[in-house]
């Protein structure tokens, strides 16, 4: 497959000084958290009975605030549906077809899609017990986690980590969902450097001193090594997240270290379609097809 008329990636995103913290579950994800220890039967009996005392102690006028703040979010989203103000749900949302791929420690992006490999990590944690968050042990696992992240991010040249994403699993129970972090990775090796460090070896021998004291504390992570060629991902439309936030230390033209992001556009060329970005195809298997023609920008 040739590609000597190709031209090197096109990043969208600027670089930065400071490297971005990873997103992880922690204190910004408290409100969600929280949100998700009752079911929404329990919240609205929780509203029922507090709006209940409120018209007992002020009669009628209990129902104002309530009925103040239901009035104001539908105009509100009625205002953004029509474009009367500006959707907050579109804000950091990239109109464009972009995909992740890495650059080099020099910040060239090159033109072959998925040239390095990569090591994805997912690891999560979930509370098997009526009071969720407040269970015993739960809150020190939280607590060792985010020290955790707070250590890779600091040392993430050290052991080759580039970045993580937070989710919630909310397939499997109405409540007290599974909390999942994937984190990436340059290499197994680096992974493994990390787990065997101090970094991770206090959360670990804390973990097995109380497992079993704490037996409705589940915990688990898989791995996957993708080594280049093997991997591929596309965002059409998207925020940045999963592959696309990871972050990379590169060289600017004047030697200085500054942070990268791997989101480049994916509107032509070898990122148009899965094989091409895999490189393994000169991607022009879609050619013809006119529902790419709208990402062609």
């Amino acid at each position: 497959m040739s590609r000597i008329n190709q031209k090197p990636f096109t990043p969208i995103l600027p670089p930065v000084d400071k490297r971005p913290a990873s997103r992880y579950f922690g204190a910004s994800s408290v409100e969600h958290l929280i949100r998700d220890q009752f079911t929404i039967s329990t919240w609205l009996c929780l509203g029922a009975v507090a709006q209940g005392s409120l018209f007992l102690l002020f009669g009628r006028l209990a129902l104002l605030p309530a009925m103040v703040v239901l009035l104001y979010r539908a105009l509100d989203h009625y205002a953004m549906a029509t474009g009367w103000k500006r959707n907050i749900y579109m804000d950091d949302v990239l109109l464009k077809k972009f995909s992740a791929q890495f650059p080099t420690e020099e910040g060239e992006y090159g033109n072959k899609p998925a040239k390095d490999g990569v090591v994805v990590l997912h690891i999560g944690t979930r509370s098997n017990h009526p009071l969720g968050l407040l269970a015993p042990g739960f809150k020190q696992t939280g607590e060792y986690f985010q020290q955790m992240a707070v250590n890779l991010d600091a040392h993430a040249e050290e052991f080759g980590y580039l970045g993580m994403s937070g989710y919630l699993n909310v397939n499997d129970r109405s409540s007290k969902s599974e909390l999942l972090n994937i984190a990436y990775f340059r290499t197994t090796e680096g992974l493994h450097r990390f787990a065997h460090s101090e970094y991770h070896m206090s959360a670990w021998n804390w973990w097995n001193k109380t497992i079993r004291s704490h037996p409705h504390i589940s915990i688990f992570h898989e791995i996957f090594e993708a080594p280049k060629g093997h991997w591929e991902n596309i965002y059409i439309n998207s925020h940045v997240s999963g592959i696309n936030s990871t972050v990379h230390k590169v060289l600017n033209d004047e030697g200085q270290e500054t942070y990268t992001f791997p989101v480049v556009d994916a509107s032509r060329g070898l990122l148009k379609t899965s094989a091409g970005r895999m490189s393994r195809s000169d991607a022009k298997e879609h050619d013809g097809l006119r529902d790419h023609d709208v990402y062609e920008r």
